[in-house]
């Protein structure tokens, strides 16, 4: 019996969860198309967002037969054509044109145009591996319309002190036709490549292999910014963002070799590519590189720096307006199936929350940032996930612990006593988590900071002689957690899979019968998140000790051994 596994390379606004679905104008040829490639043991290789009362534009891999195709809800289709598209690779819809890629063939590796007038293929040799194309448009000129294709390339320098890869940023004009019959005819002759620096380049340390770019649009129109995830030789990841009119005036300037004997300047859009000079279009098919690098905004360095492997990005802006930039928060995922929500701040990047979308050790294949409903949506080889960046309540329901969070999309409702999404009148302190604005800190002095008082401790009876533990949940990791005794520290070990703070009694003795308690220290704040009142009985003792007592004992000795 044949087996057929259907795979979902990209994800365009799909949600598993029927509770949240997107509007059925969406979501039916969603799952129109999911049914029919599984029936015919298809895979989903792209998904782009559709034109003309089509939502979707599909393409569906059989074998080595691939069919694009507009899809409707009642699931017809129309303008179909066929073509070998990779799945995995960027795509990108634009007009009636399909922009693809094709990465590691070391064959014509690049960016391909499958429309019904102008089919074009690269024309470089080098083995690349793209991770995003982008469009660039010129309202006051549709001519100079632009891609930014972006991508890592192998070097073919076999000298020692050479990067073994490139990142790069690559031009091509949406105008452009392909060459003459003579030369790049059905080729880019528009295409022009420049390097993207990411390092400290005074120590000459660079981050050379691309892993993901993300574009965080103006929000009054004025210049996008460029997100890049990096990794080096050192297996170490950073982020550097990159204005686009930078990048725009390094396609601008001049290229490595020399361009006097040319009529026009190399990589300009015009009108018919195809009557481009001969000795224009023999320059370009040597693939010409820009002498200026694209560097990152005012020539810093990389806005974070980890030692976690992240492998994609998305990036949101919450609370901007117009003429205001707001707050921007980093969403990177990591190899191990976990995404992490970053403040970029100007000092060092904050970890504000860490979610678990499926089961450990399950690898994310792509993530979508839906920015305006504040959603984003993860995928693996079987499914796709839908976090919503906006649940507050997550961080309880205490005004200080709202506010330390130092999450943009959330704020403390002082009259539903909650931690909601933000909106005017909430209190909020993204920039340093000060929750001293909170009501019962209003007129206190700085560095009284704790938490409201607690309830009496609950007793237990513990078995004389027998092990016992007290768990501690670690809600926070930029707070310090300690188990006391009456006051005095005791030792304790933090159990990070099950996120607590355990303190292992090993025989119960009557100096260990007293008051217990675990505190959390954030800054000047501080707060009981548990306690327990301990009392020592008589009886036959140690005769039950759980796994996990066990296991923390053998790692206590250890430690003190």
């Amino acid at each position: 019996m044949e087996k057929c596994i259907l795979e979902v390379d990209s994800i365009y606004f799909v949600s598993v969860s029927r509770r949240s679905l997107p509007s059925p104008w969406l979501w039916e040829p969603v799952m129109f198309c999911i049914q029919e490639a599984v029936s015919n043991c298809g895979n989903i290789t792209v998904t782009q967002p559709g034109r003309d009362g089509y939502p979707l534009y599909v393409c569906t891999a059989y074998g080595d037969h691939t069919s694009c195709c507009f899809r409707a809800a009642n699931g017809s289709s129309a303008d179909c054509r066929s073509d070998f598209i990779r799945g995995g690779e960027p795509a990108l819809l634009t007009g009636d044109a399909l922009y693809t890629t094709h990465s590691g063939l070391g064959y014509r590796d690049g960016v391909y145009r499958t429309s019904k007038n102008t089919p074009l293929m690269p024309s470089s040799q080098a083995d690349q591996r793209y991770v995003k194309i982008i469009e660039r448009r010129k309202e006051e000129n549709p001519l100079q319309d632009k891609l930014y294709a972006f991508y890592t390339e192998k070097s073919n320098d076999q000298s020692p002190d050479s990067d073994l890869f490139t990142p790069r940023v690559s031009q091509i004009c949406k105008a452009d036709l392909g060459g003459s019959k003579d030369t790049l005819q059905f080729q880019w002759t528009s295409q022009l490549s420049s390097r993207l620096s990411c390092g400290d380049p005074s120590r000459k340390l660079y981050y050379t292999v691309l892993l993901d770019v993300a574009v965080l649009p103006s929000e009054d129109g004025g210049d996008d910014r460029v997100y890049g995830l990096f990794k080096n030789g050192w297996d170490m990841r950073a982020v550097c963002v990159y204005a686009m009119k930078d990048i725009d005036s390094t396609f601008s300037s001049s290229t490595t070799e020399p361009t006097e004997t040319l009529s026009k300047r190399p990589g300009e859009c015009v009108q018919d590519s195809k009557r481009l000079p001969s000795n224009l279009l023999k320059y370009m098919k040597r693939n010409p590189e820009m002498a200026n690098w694209v560097r990152p905004i005012g020539n810093s360095n990389p806005l974070l720096v980890s030692r976690r492997h992240y492998s994609h990005i998305q990036v949101d802006r919450v609370g901007g307006t117009v003429g205001q930039e707001g707050h921007k928060v980093l969403l990177l995922s990591m190899e191990s199936g976990v995404v992490h929500k970053v403040l970029e701040n100007s000092t060092s990047p904050f970890i504000i929350a860490e979610y678990h979308p499926f089961e450990s050790g399950t690898q994310i294949l792509s993530m979508l940032l839906d920015n305006s409903e504040k959603k984003l949506y993860v995928s693996s080889s079987h499914e796709v996930v839908q976090i919503e960046l906006r649940n507050c309540s997550v961080y309880g329901n205490q005004c200080t612990d709202c506010v330390l969070a130092r999450d943009p999309y959330c704020g403390w409702d002082s009259g539903r006593k909650t931690c909601a999404p933000y909106s005017d009148g909430l209190t909020q302190d993204v920039l340093n988590g000060n929750y001293h604005d909170c009501t019962p800190y209003r007129s206190a002095p700085f560095g009284s900071g704790v938490d409201k008082p607690v309830p009496g401790p609950p007793s237990k009876d513990v078995p004389e002689s027998s092990r016992h533990y007290l768990s501690c949940p670690i809600d926070s990791h930029h707070a310090t957690y300690r188990w006391l005794k009456d006051g005095e520290e005791r030792q304790s070990l933090e159990d990070q899979k099950q996120e607590q703070l355990v303190l292992l009694i090993e025989g119960m003795g009557s100096a260990d019968e007293g008051g217990y308690e675990c505190v959390a220290q954030e800054g000047d704040y501080q707060k009981t998140v548990a306690h327990y009142q301990l009392r020592m009985t008589s009886g036959v003792a140690g005769l039950k000790s759980s796994p996990l007592a066990l296991a923390l004992l053998a790692l206590l000795l250890t430690l003190t051994c």
